[in-house]
Order: C-alpha cells, then sequence, then structure tokens
C-alpha cells in the first residue's frame, strides 16, 4: 500500500534544525524529519471532518478531558 506523505516547504525541525525535512503523514496524523527521525502529532486545523461524521455539535456534549483538552 502506498502511504501519501507531503513535504512542508520552507520549515525546519526543531530538534536538529535542518531545514525541508519534515514530511507530514495525514493519515497518520503526523509530521516526521527525514533527517533525524523526530515525530510530532499533528491535529486537523478544523472539526469540519466531525460534522460530517457526526452531525453538525457533536463535540458539544464532550468535556475537555474526552478530546485531549486536559486540566
Amino acid at each position: 500500500m502506498v502511504e501519501i506523505a507531503h513535504l512542508l516547504d520552507e520549515l525546519t525541525c526543531a530538534t536538529c534544525g535542518t531545514p525541508n525535512a519534515l514530511w507530514l503523514y495525514p493519515v497518520r496524523g503526523v509530521a516526521e524529519c527525514r533527517e533525524c527521525g523526530e515525530k510530532a502529532s499533528v491535529l486537523p486545523e478544523s472539526l469540519d471532518g466531525f460534522d460530517s461524521i457526526d452531525g453538525s455539535g457533536s463535540l458539544d456534549g464532550l468535556d475537555s478531558d474526552s478530546y485531549g483538552g486536559g486540566r
């Protein structure tokens, strides 16, 4: 299976300082540096995708701990 990845142009890895080495894997929700291997979780910019699955306003009843907001 082929995995889709997108080069994140003009960004620098905060760990190793290498420019243009960050790749985004949207299916896994991960950004990875191809130079040092450091990985970071990626959060969606908007929650529009959830509305199409669960119906509009489906996150209204959740407390912050349910979706990672924490205290």
